[in-house]
Formats: structure tokens, sequence, C-alpha cells
């Protein structure tokens, strides 16, 4: 029985066409450049780096630059929420009816969180939310996060459902037992360690109803 779906924040929330992660992209290079001082040509290799190396740019960032991270989080998502994304009413019943509890797992901040989902009017469904700052901003992929939310939960992975937009962060998930589900509007073929892939996060209840139908003593699964 499933006790939780855990929900990954930005491109997963809301579709990437919004271009909300677009700008937020683009204000982590006009961080690297205006407050730190680095040097324009070097920004998108060391951001490739650092997010191939550490998981995020910040956590290169840090280990690396001395990176104030409070200053860095607020500067990046300093954005018109509104101007990119706006309520979707059908997630909105779509979580109304999912039985289990719902959290949100991601590298942004909570204040950035809380204002995304404020803006699609979804955030009365959600208990908790789990942040950089939680993970100390040694977020997704590095497994450490996942283990320690399952200790902060006090649950066990095959008990959760984790829906990303990233494959490479669902495998850790994968790898602690948890159920996992991939937002693609591509739909691709690239799905090692996904046990579903969907077009749209609105698509999560059918996902869901499939998981709980086959889970139930005497269910037929296929």
């Amino acid at each position: 029985m499933l006790e939780y779906v855990i929900f990954d924040l930005d491109e997963t929330m809301y579709p990437r066409r919004s271009g909300l992660m677009q700008a937020i992209s683009a204000r982590i290079s006009g961080y690297m450049i205006e407050r730190m001082g680095m040097d324009p040509a070097v920004v998108p290799d060391l951001r490739r780096t650092y997010w191939e190396k550490y998981g995020t740019t910040s956590r290169g960032l840090q280990l690396l630059h001395g990176l104030d991270v409070d200053d860095y989080m607020h500067y990046v998502h300093d954005l018109p929420l509104g101007e990119y994304i706006q309520p979707n009413s059908e997630l909105d019943r779509v979580l109304s009816r999912l039985p289990q509890e719902k959290i949100i797992f991601t590298n942004a901040t909570a204040a950035h969180a809380r204002g995304v989902l404020e803006t699609l009017g979804v955030a009365h469904h959600f208990t908790q939310i789990y942040d950089a700052f939680f993970a100390e901003n040694e977020g997704k992929p590095a497994i450490g996060g996942y283990e320690r939310l399952l200790r902060v939960l006090q649950t066990r992975g095959e008990a959760c459902l984790m829906v990303e937009d990233s494959l490479r962060n669902l495998r850790p998930a994968k790898s602690l037992g948890m159920v996992t589900v991939l937002v693609d509007p591509q739909l691709g073929t690239d799905t090692d360690g996904v046990d579903y892939v969907i077009g749209e996060i609105a698509e999560i209840g059918r996902v869901v109803d499939v998981i709980e139908d086959h889970r139930l003593p005497g269910s037929r699964t296929e």
C-alpha cells in the first residue's frame, strides 16, 4: 500500500514549456557573473561540470567557491511566477482524490516551492516540503538525501511513489525500493530505473490507480 506520493517541483509540477526553469537557469548564470565575478565565457562549462559531478551548480559553487547558499537561492528564484505558470484546476482535482500523503522533495528552496504550489492553486494538498536546506545542499541525485527523507518519514521505500522529470533523480529512488514515475512530455525510450512514464503531471492519478489495483489481494497484474 502506498503511503506517500513524493513530487519533484520544477518541470514536474508544471510543464517544461512554461519557460520558468529556463528563467531560473538564466538567473543562475547571472549570479555567477554578477555576484561572483566569473568570466561569462567559462560559466556554461563550469555549470555543466558542477552539475555532472555534484548534482547541482550550487553544490559545486559551495564546495569550490565558498558560495553563500542563502543569497544564491534567493537571487535565482526571484522571479514573477505568475508570468510563467497559472492555476491548474485539473491537477487540483486529481490531487484531491489521492488518499496518500503528498510531499515535495526539491533541490530548490521551500519558499520557491510554496510560491509555485500557490500559483498553481494546489498548495493545500501538500503536507511537507523537503528542500535544498533539508538535504544540506547535497540534493538529488545524491542518495543521502533520499535516505534522510525515508528516515524522517519513518517509512520504507516500497511505501513511496516518486514523481520526477529527471531520469537520473529517479534511479536512486528506485534503488531504495520506491515506485518511480517519469514525467516526460516527449515520452522518450530511455526508461531504465523507471516504472511508469507519463506525459504530464495530471496523469499521476491514473498511475496511482493502477498501482493500488495491482497491489490488492487477488488482483491481476499484467
